[in-house]
């Protein structure tokens, strides 16, 4: 089978430009890590196998397709691109494309495809057979489509099934005493390819199929019927559930700045208090799995531990956060989902250990999550505006455009309705801001283009006197500020209904707002004149709130009389403790039990530790010792993300790989030093049947120079022939220092 060689790869790089190189580098970012020293071990490790298949990883159908048609027609000698667009029956342009993208990424060199290509696509590329040249056969072998046309127009129809199932591929069977396939041997279509193997050759079932490497193809993406949503229904389904993102996020952060949320020892969020959140969100806790998790991308919460216990607390970026604008908020959060390599709707479910999988803790990160976003966005954003296309249609244009690296249509189907939770798509069509978001445009500009599809606040509610009121919009800023301060929300859509009760105006008035200020801003806001049921529903509230008052101590201290409460409350020693006086033999202070048992102490006092009961607790005083926290460590929710080199560190790359491929050739000497380049020249070697020096590094650890023809190279090892000693040697092939080509 024809290949290209180790030396025509490397003078194709030698031929590329600077900008070339670079290009390839970016195209293939596994080449340039770690720094090849020169173009030839760039060029062995380009045409790896592992290397290829990553390359293969991105290719649609088509240059797939371009690629198998290559690898088949070359074992009949170099291919041109006018010889696969015959072979395929598509238009020479659509091939000239792919064809360019296979030399660009050193895939086809010199109208041959890289070994590795051939070894990663299969033995029977497009499912055709090996070549006459490489079979033994007894018979005339027939090669043209006329000449198969004679010799089956007599043949039984047992041999017509058995032609038709090798010709659809794989293109070898077994002999099993069959009348067809010994009809079909005797007369030179099918050849031996072993005792008990037959095998359809290559020109034979080019000739069945008329000439063609492939039965069908498939040169563009798969049409998509699905139906269109109007611009005007994308817009306002876009932004009314991007508004609702934002608020959800909010009020993750609202209410776990008010009270930490504890998290498993295992890391994460627990099932109660996941499902507490929900209710607090209104949501199933499924989607309030989502929204943390997106609250989390974005940075907005984090785990905290004060070396007691792991609690999810708002981060600080969270402040600043929340006083932007909702179309900046709202970029923020789509910005931080593209990335986000986590799964969310994975919550819920067990893995391979039987362990349940938890909201914002392991086991919910894969590497590819974040490219099925963007691709399930770029695969959105090319079909025409408006287009709501289901899972499975999305899911048919992925497996096209890259089918050795398709993501399960459920994944699919999650990713989808994790961009219609966030806004960024509308009635399952993608709205302007997400493509602004599938083009990779930076958050301000993908905040103006949410901000360009939102309708104009309103300032103004309508309060009716069955204490509800009414927005007739989306709502200000400040106008949702007071509402969700004193008001509980009924009813969201193109209209916004909220209820006034006791308990939404007593939690107003628990944040500081007088009643007098909050009567006023209602009735400021207000189109129709403030009902006389919420002025008496507020001021009954505010008459009787704060009545009863409750606060937080870390210890408290007892004293026998007035006198002793009073030298305590005087003494400079115990200014740390911030004591205070509740009663005139009662103290309390913010400090642990154990350290004020231990300050007063120092001062000359002696105290002694009094029990939840009352009972004085005598004993170890470690007991009574608490840890003062004395530093946070806050943990960035998110995975690491590792920064590629840039064009001006390839373009640096490129010139050093440049003169040490000058150095080794001016000294005329170029081993094969790399672990890349050691396997890819005995791979070659091995091929072609030919001669090469290594230098083995011995069991005492000391370098053995040997003369020797490479068999084969398997499984991290490689059988060779040592030509000194006429013995075979099998040698691991990390124990191979270096291998180089003997002159002659």
């Amino acid at each position: 089978m024809s290949t290209a060689r180790l030396a025509d790869v490397v003078a194709a790089l030698a031929g590329l430009s600077d900008d070339g190189l670079v290009t390839l580098l970016r195209d293939r970012p596994d080449l340039p890590v770690p720094p090849p020293a020169h173009l030839t071990a760039l060029a062995a490790r380009a045409v790896s196998r592992p290397s290829v298949e990553r390359a293969l990883a991105g290719l649609d159908r088509h240059t797939l397709d371009v690629a198998e048609s290559v690898c088949a027609l070359a074992a009949l000698g170099p291919v041109t691109p006018q010889a696969v667009a015959k072979a395929l029956g598509t238009p020479k342009r659509q091939v000239t494309d792919a064809w360019a993208t296979l030399t660009r990424l050193l895939l086809v060199v010199d109208g041959l495809p890289v070994a590795a290509l051939l070894e990663t696509l299969g033995p029977y590329p497009a499912r055709l057979g090996p070549p006459l040249a490489a079979l033994t056969g007894t018979h005339e072998p027939v090669t043209t489509a006329e000449r198969l046309a004679q010799v089956m127009a007599d043949a039984p129809p047992a041999a017509q099934r058995v032609l038709d199932a090798l010709v659809a591929g794989p293109p070898v069977g077994v002999t099993s005493g069959e009348p067809g396939t010994r009809w079909l041997l005797d007369h030179g279509v099918l050849q031996r390819l072993g005792a008990s193997q037959v095998v359809l050759p290559l020109e034979t079932g080019l000739a069945a199929r008329g000439g063609r490497t492939h039965l069908t193809t498939q040169p563009v993406p798969p049409a998509v019927a699905a139906p269109t949503r109007p611009a005007a229904v994308v817009a306002a389904e876009s932004t009314r559930a991007a508004e609702e993102a934002v608020r959800l996020v909010g009020l993750v952060v609202r209410e776990w700045s008010l009270e930490p949320v504890p998290a498993l020892r295992s890391g994460g969020l627990g099932v109660r208090e996941l499902r507490r959140l929900a209710a607090e969100l209104d949501l199933a806790p499924e989607r309030a799995a989502t929204v943390v998790e997106l609250a989390a991308a974005a940075g907005l919460v984090v785990p905290d531990d004060d070396g007691e216990r792991t609690v999810f607390v708002p981060a600080a970026a969270a402040a600043d956060w929340s006083e932007d604008e909702l179309a900046d908020r709202w970029a923020v959060l789509a910005t931080a989902w593209t990335g986000s390599t986590r799964m969310p709707w994975l919550v819920g479910t067990r893995d391979d250990r039987g362990t349940l999988r938890a909201a914002l803790g392991p086991g919910l990160e894969r590497g590819w999550v974040a490219r099925l976003r963007r691709r399930v966005l770029a695969a959105l954003a090319e079909l025409p505006a408006g287009t709501a296309p289901g899972a499975a249609d999305v899911h048919a244009l992925l497996r096209w455009r890259a089918p050795r690296a398709t993501p399960p249509e459920a994944s699919v189907a999650a990713v989808l309705a994790e961009a219609e939770l966030l806004g960024l798509t509308g009635a399952g069509a993608l709205s302007t801001a997400g493509r602004a978001v599938a083009a990779g445009e930076e958050p301000a500009d993908v905040a103006a283009a949410l901000a360009a599809d939102l309708p104009e606040p309103v300032g103004e509610i309508l309060l009716q006197g069955d204490l509800t009121a009414v927005v007739p919009g989306r709502p200000t800023r400040e106008l949702a500020e007071l509402l969700g301060h004193v008001a509980d929300v009924e009813s969201r859509g193109a209209a916004l209904t909220v209820r006034f009760t006791a308990e939404s105006v007593r939690r107003a008035l628990d944040e500081g707002l007088a009643a007098d200020a909050l009567l006023a801003d209602l009735a400021s806001a207000s189109r129709t004149p403030l009902p006389q049921a919420l002025e008496y529903l507020v001021r009954d509230s505010a008459r009787r709130h704060g009545r009863l008052r409750v606060g937080g101590a870390g210890s408290y201290l007892r004293t026998p009389d007035e006198a002793t409460t009073r030298a305590l409350l005087t003494d400079p020693q115990l200014a740390t403790l911030g004591l205070r006086e509740l009663a005139p033999t009662v103290l309390v202070s913010p400090a642990s039990p154990g350290e004020l048992l231990e300050t007063l102490r120092r001062s000359g006092a002696a105290p002694v530790l009094e029990g939840p009961a009352g009972a004085v607790s005598l004993g170890s005083r470690a007991g009574a010792r608490r840890s003062v926290r004395a530093a946070t460590l806050v943990r960035r929710a998110g995975e690491v993300q590792v920064q590629g080199p840039d064009d001006a560190a390839l373009t640096a790359l490129v010139g050093r790989m440049r003169q040490g491929q000058t150095r080794a050739e001016q000294r005329d000497d170029l081993p094969a030093t790399d672990p890349v380049h050691t396997v890819a020249a005995l791979r070659e070697a091995a091929s072609a049947g030919s001669q090469v020096r290594v230098e083995v590094i011995g069991a005492s650890g000391r370098p053995e120079r040997r003369r020797v023809r490479p068999l084969s190279v398997e499984g991290g090892r490689v059988r060779m022939l040592d030509l000194d000693r006429e013995a075979e040697l099998v040698v691991a092939v990390h124990r191979i220092n270096a291998v180089g080509a003997i002159d002659g």
